[in-house]
């Protein structure tokens, strides 16, 4: 006989042992006590599976309620984080303990260093910017 691993067909196979059990009057007083402790066993394997599917559902539920929790986390972090700008203004560098970045000055980008011959560096001399037409055939 193969193995039985899933939680139906376990209940399947001990429900059909039940059933034979049951149609064998002449066992029925020798194996008398190795039936009730398999109908304890298949009534608290299934009241435990319907615990399982209630709790898989309860959980399910619990994950949605935890999302719309976070997403009002998040709209009222936004706000709290607005609200401290507008009062210590969009400036102040105390804005980084709150987690917004100050406006701040830009870096003055460098200036393009020119060759004696009034060439941008990486170009040479007779090399022109943009790359050569084609010609027509």
């Amino acid at each position: 006989m193969s193995s039985i691993n899933s939680h139906a067909d376990v209940v399947t196979d001990w429900e059909g042992l039940l059933e034979a059990g049951d149609r064998s009057p002449e066992l029925q007083v020798s194996i008398e006590g190795e039936r009730q402790s398999l109908r304890l066993s298949l009534t608290e394997v299934q009241s435990l599976k319907a615990r399982q599917a209630e709790l898989k559902a309860l959980g399910q539920e619990v994950t949605q309620q935890l999302k719309a929790a976070v997403s009002r986390g998040k709209e009222v972090a936004m706000r709290f984080r607005s609200v401290v700008r507008g009062k210590i203004g969009p400036k102040n560098e105390r804005l980084v303990h709150f987690g917004v970045a100050p406006l701040r000055r830009r870096p003055r980008k460098p200036t393009q260093l020119k060759k004696p011959d009034g060439e941008t560096p990486g170009t040479s001399p007779g090399a022109s910017a943009s790359p050569p037409a084609k010609p027509v055939v």
